[in-house]
């Protein structure tokens, strides 16, 4: 029998408030692989992921604000089979809590004080290890309880994937989808947990995967002895090609001859050269391990240390060496990620076919005719993303303009043709950990880029906010396919004096032009970044519910906005 509008959005609320609650109750599971119990970290990661994907479904269906929940409009059918999943997964909430009280599992404090704990500070993983286990509950464990965790979470898995397929489009699957890695990820702050989440028999998604690899990898950055894990490439290995000193050709033994690009930074002699060159060699160990499509970042091989141009100059030149995402890439230090059904081939003959910026691209046209609407908002929404998973893995770009977000030939396309839906994210040169003391060195000393940057932003000074105000900037030149430097008369120029002058320059002049060229959805996105209405984060690298705060903002004020937008 059809259930009534007003009773479904009743049922349903009352349904993901119980499941509130049986999440609540249920975080003892998340830490219970903690306790020294082999092949279970799986587990408690797969359960976190379902709890995530289930947080990020109520959010885009406003579940609980019935009057606008968008569930109203679907068939009653439908709304009937989304209250029998949800009960369904209730009821599976409730046979974890058996299973928890079967197996003896006990905490140091009460579960209130427990769900206090987590819902203030402190990492989940973490807050919640103090558990102990009798002996023989641990061996009932180990011969059936595991078995029985796992039926119950591949079971919720099933179900999400199912109420997804009920009521999402193909627009809100994807922003689902791209929300998850920075949504999940902050409660994973355990190294072997994070590890598990590479593992293939994991069976989580390619980004969620590399994310996590990221995350992992970039507690390299700290650590003192961390150059000498990255690939110091050599003269004999790099050979420029003919009239560049960007792209060459790289000769080592696990790729033979192939294709490179390379960004150069360059080290003028001062106090802090000695750890500006330490955190270079370090980023580049963590690209080398993590350089993959899936988080668009182009492959690296290493750090090229240039000494003819030292003797030259007299300054040092150290510069990242990329290359195309190989689908054979050799030498992983760390386990493979399933592979795509079907992972693009590119082009990696740079001296015929070589990279090309955003910037190349707008100041191209009209020779290259501009994007249709629907790639540029796909465009958007693919940077974006990429932003949300190097923020999750607490990594400022400090960097970011339409000169360093880069397009590849792809073997199948047309000779001339570029993917602009496809783009990789470099200029790494400045970039740090969130947790890092900025240098004195940085895009901020360009005058031609200073537009990109903040006004508030000072060298010690970055966050996720105004790391995301660049994006804005990226965002407008997308939109409006004109580099906003460029596009302004020598008159205008004059009278914008710094950073504050180009901020309200975009806020005041080039904002309403968007609205009528992309729409009222995406000048919305354009607006939160450029007037940073998202949640001050400059301190919440130890402050889980802050930044989850932040993320959510992110997701409803950014990712959803930008996956709505259609042509």
């Amino acid at each position: 029998m059809a259930l009534e509008i007003a009773g479904f959005v009743v049922g349903a609320v009352s349904l993901l408030t119980a499941f509130k609650g049986a999440l609540d109750s249920c975080l003892l599971i998340d830490s219970f692989f903690d306790d020294g119990k082999t092949g279970c970290g799986y587990l408690a990661l797969g359960y976190h992921i379902q709890k995530t994907r289930l947080d990020l479904w109520r959010q885009i269906y406003n579940i609980n604000d019935p009057p606008n929940c968008p569930l109203r409009n679907k068939p009653a059918v439908v709304q009937e089979l989304v209250l029998q999943i949800l009960g369904e997964i209730r009821r599976l909430l409730d046979d974890t809590q058996k299973l928890v009280k079967r197996h003896d599992i006990k905490t140091a404090v009460s579960s209130a004080s427990m769900a206090d704990e987590v819902n203030s500070k402190d990492d989940i993983i973490t807050t919640l290890s103090k558990i102990t286990v009798k002996p023989k509950s641990r061996f009932r464990w180990t011969i059936k309880g595991k078995a029985e965790f796992g039926e119950k979470v591949s079971r919720i898995r099933e179900l999400v994937d199912d109420l997804q397929s009920f009521t999402t489009n193909i627009a809100e699957s994807e922003s689902l989808d791209k929300a998850l890695p920075s949504m999940s990820l902050r409660h994973v702050a355990d190294d072997e947990l994070l590890q598990t989440l590479q593992d293939p028999a994991s069976k989580v998604d390619t980004a969620l995967a590399m994310a996590a690899r990221v995350k992992l990898l970039r507690k390299v950055l700290e650590q003192k002895s961390s150059e000498e894990s990255v690939t110091a490439l050599t003269s004999d290995q790099v050979r420029f090609l003919k009239n560049s000193s960007i792209f060459a050709t790289l000769r080592s033994s696990t790729v033979g001859f192939t294709s490179v690009w390379i960004e150069w930074a360059i080290v003028n002699p001062s106090a802090n050269s000695d750890e500006y060159i330490r955190r270079i060699k370090a980023l580049g160990y963590l690209l080398e391990k993590a350089g993959d499509a899936a988080l668009r970042i182009p492959v690296c091989y290493g750090v090229f240390d240039d000494p003819a141009f030292e003797i030259e100059n007299g300054v040092r030149r150290l510069g990242y060496v990329f290359g195309a995402p190989r689908a054979d890439r050799p030498g992983r230090s760390v386990p493979t990620i399933p592979p795509q059904v079907s992972p693009v081939k590119y082009e990696g003959n740079f001296r015929d076919y070589p990279p090309c910026s955003l910037r190349d691209l707008i100041r191209d046209y009209p020779s290259t005719p501009i994007p249709v609407l629907g790639d540029r908002f796909t465009l958007a929404f693919t940077l974006a993303t990429a932003f949300s998973y190097f923020h999750s893995a607490g990594w400022l770009h400090k960097g970011f303009h339409s000169g360093n977000i880069m397009f590849l030939k792809q073997e199948s396309a047309q000779e001339t043709t570029i993917i602009v839906t496809d783009p990789f994210v470099t200029g790494f040169q400045y970039s740090r950990p969130t947790t890092a003391d900025s240098l004195s060195r940085g895009p901020l000393e360009n005058s031609e880029l200073e537009h990109y940057y903040h006004p508030s932003v000072e060298k010690a000074s970055f966050s996720k906010r105004t790391d995301l105000y660049s994006l804005g900037v990226v965002l407008c030149e997308i939109g409006r396919w004109e580099l906003v430097r460029e596009k302004v008369s020598d008159r205008t120029r004059r009278k914008i004096v710094d950073r504050r002058g180009w901020r309200d320059y975009m806020l005041k002049k080039v904002m309403p032009d968007i609205g009528w060229r992309m729409g009222e959805k995406y000048q919305s996105v354009v607006r939160t970044l450029l007037e940073c209405r998202l949640p001050d984060d400059d301190h919440d690298e130890g402050d889980d519910d802050h930044g989850s705060f932040f993320e959510q903002q992110y997701f409803e004020k950014v990712i959803q906005p930008l996956s709505a937008c259609s042509a």
